[in-house]
């Protein structure tokens, strides 16, 4: 569904940029106005406990700060020269603040679990203009407890919505990601980059979900400006390094 090729389509010149930077050239990767996917070339990052992740062709860097318009918390080593894609980190800030509810809720509840701050629940305009508007097409469903409503390696065609109840989110190795609850939601990032699930989510306790299908998602997200679909592109790819980084064996699950 997010496809960077079709995204850069998009973009305006002024807004976007590449960029070639030799492996011992000085660069600052810390420019509050400016973010970056990585286009070509080798770049570690390195975080909490030291935990490093190599960065795969279009992985962001500093697109979940410039959004929140912070410090990086993480650090970058070029191991070859980079070709990197750069962004107008100040316009993409102000056109995720005027994005759809769907969109502008992905990005700030993902963001939240990116820092460990906040809430992880959707926003109330996520229910107010986006749930309550498009309800007519929506479906709700009862999950008994036990019950895995989807596992590792399945496709992906809906993201969920919890009005009540608990879920499970692990590992294929069984390992625990998250549990997730009431006004959560969950699922949206396969979805969104077109891959196959690399979680399970089992029902721990009698849930109650809302089912968003992936045409709708999809809907909205055509709507946006290229800069929020990167944004959003880069968010999802930055939280799913990060859970590697935070959980070293998730790479290898």
């Amino acid at each position: 569904m997010l496809k960077l090729e079709t995204i850069l389509e998009k973009i305006k010149d002024d807004d976007f940029r590449e960029i070639f930077i030799e492996a011992d050239e000085d660069f600052d990767f810390n420019s509050r106005n400016e973010c970056y996917l990585l286009n070509e070339g080798d770049m570690l990052a390195y975080g909490e406990k030291n935990f490093t992740h190599k960065l795969r062709i279009s992985d962001p860097i500093r697109v979940a700060e410039s959004i929140y318009g912070k410090t990086n918390i993480l650090g970058y080593r070029r191991i070859s020269d980079v070709s990197l894609f750069a962004f107008d980190g100040k316009k993409m800030r102000q056109e995720v603040n005027s994005a759809r509810a769907i969109t502008k809720s992905i990005i700030k509840y993902s963001l939240n679990r990116i820092f460990n701050i906040g809430s992880t629940k959707a926003p109330y305009y996520f229910e107010d203009d986006f749930l309550y508007k498009f309800s007519h097409k929506m479906r709700t469903i009862e999950i008994d407890a036990g019950s895995i409503l989807f596992g590792h390696g399945a496709s992906a065609t809906k993201m969920y919505f919890i009005e009540k109840g608990t879920v499970k989110l692990s590992q294929e190795s069984g390992n625990e990601i998250a549990l997730i609850g009431k006004t959560e939601c969950f699922g949206e990032s396969a979805v969104l980059q077109g891959s196959s699930r690399s979680l399970t989510a089992e029902v721990i306790e009698d849930a109650k979900l809302r089912v968003i299908d992936a045409e709708l998602i999809e809907s909205e997200l055509q709507e946006e400006t290229g800069l929020v679909q990167v944004a959003i592109f880069g968010v999802l790819r930055r939280l799913e390094f990060m859970n590697i980084l935070r959980n070293p064996s998730f790479q290898n699950s």
